[in-house]
């Protein structure tokens, strides 16, 4: 239990704060809207709740699934950027936001990978 805890602070002190706190603060408005849409429907089941632990889980892992996404597009572009129109831009964020979202408990643990190893980590 203490090495399970240990690899958690590792990946929490291996990700710059900043980063942190803007990832977790869009995934829990997401996951706030989530939940509220959930709970307002007229029949409360089993599949709700599944539901809802999903997009928990989804909340707690999505900062390690904008990691991947973000490096990616960083090694992908070398440093170029694309300037869009804002409507096109605000669009993209969002289908992309949201896609990370949806599919973060898949993608997340490829970022926290990638922080274990590229602080060090793994070398004692």
């Amino acid at each position: 239990m203490n090495k399970f805890l240990g690899f958690f602070k590792k990946m929490f002190l291996g990700v710059n704060t900043q980063y942190l706190v803007k990832s977790y603060i869009i995934s829990i408005v997401l996951t706030t809207f989530f939940v509220y849409m959930k709970s307002t429907e007229s029949s409360a089941s089993a599949a709700s709740f599944g539901a809802i632990t999903y997009v928990l889980i989804a909340c707690v892992l999505f900062p390690f699934a904008t990691i991947v996404w973000d490096d990616l597009i960083n090694t992908i572009m070398s440093g170029n950027f694309i300037i869009l129109p804002l409507p096109i831009m605000l669009i993209w964020k969002f289908v992309k936001v949201l896609t990370l979202f949806i599919f973060s408990p898949f993608i997340a643990p490829f970022g926290m990978l990638y922080v274990y190893f590229s602080n060090g980590y793994h070398k004692g």
